[in-house]
């Protein structure tokens, strides 16, 4: 760890990929989602998808909507995290898996953290969803309270759909540490498309504000870069050869 912070100390590609992964993008997505909580522009972008006429999301109670871009949606990118978990353990014994072995595990891990982290926060927040509010049809009064019991929580931000979708971003970073401009890039576009239709598709059944993913957005880009960060330091650290022994200076 120390020689990693040592390595970004230095000027140079290392510390641009891990400065705008770890501390520009996610502090983007943060600061959006804070902007547009606050200004209550969250409101104002959700009323777009909301029908006064029926007190209804426009996406609510679409059952294709829900089959389609929540259940099967999240079932697909847990089916590629379970590939790569069986992966991940098959490389003990798989000789041809056997040197990407680390890295499947970095990607698997970093798919896992950031949707986890998020799960937990929910269980602390008095954030509701919008369907669950006044303005919307609902009975709740928007507050934002924390370290609440789980009773008190509102189970809703930030936002766990969206967290699926952009945990992809650990794919791009896979990528780069093993050398693979498409993958790099495919994870990256594959983080970014999917983060924005799950998200689109929650704030259309009214379960989200665009915060909420705009926040999930920025943790998972964030955690997975904080696995990644090691070994991408290591591989750009140079390996010192140990000094000789008096034992070896006789033999030369």
């Amino acid at each position: 760890m120390i020689r990693c912070f040592a390595a970004l100390r230095q000027p140079g590609a290392l510390r641009r990929y891990v400065g705008w992964h770890a501390v520009v993008l996610p502090g983007m997505f943060a600061l959006l989602g804070a902007t547009l909580h606050w200004s209550g522009a969250d409101f104002a972008l959700s009323r777009l998808w909301f029908d006064s006429a029926t007190g209804q999301f426009v996406g609510q109670d679409v059952r294709w909507l829900e089959l389609l871009g929540h259940r099967l949606a999240k079932s697909a990118v847990l089916a590629l995290w379970g590939l790569l978990l069986v992966a991940a353990v098959a490389a003990r014994w798989w000789p041809a898996w056997r040197p990407h072995r680390g890295v499947l595990w970095r990607t698997v891990l970093a798919m896992a953290l950031g949707p986890a982290v998020v799960a937990g926060l929910k269980d602390i927040n008095t954030a509701a969803c919008p369907w669950s509010l006044v303005e919307f049809g609902g009975s709740a009064v928007y507050h934002l309270d924390w370290f609440v019991s789980r009773a008190e929580a509102g189970r809703c931000f930030p936002g766990g759909h969206a967290a699926g979708g952009f945990s992809l971003i650990a794919l791009a970073f896979a990528g780069r540490l093993t050398g693979h401009p498409r993958l790099e890039r495919w994870g990256l576009w594959a983080a970014l498309l999917v983060g924005g239709l799950f998200s689109g598709v929650r704030m259309l059944q009214g379960a989200h504000f665009a915060s909420h993913n705009l926040w999930s957005a920025a943790l998972d880009w964030w955690l997975a870069m904080l696995v990644f960060a090691p070994a991408l330091c290591a591989q750009a650290t140079p390996t010192i050869a140990p000094m000789p022994s008096p034992t070896d200076l006789k033999t030369i």
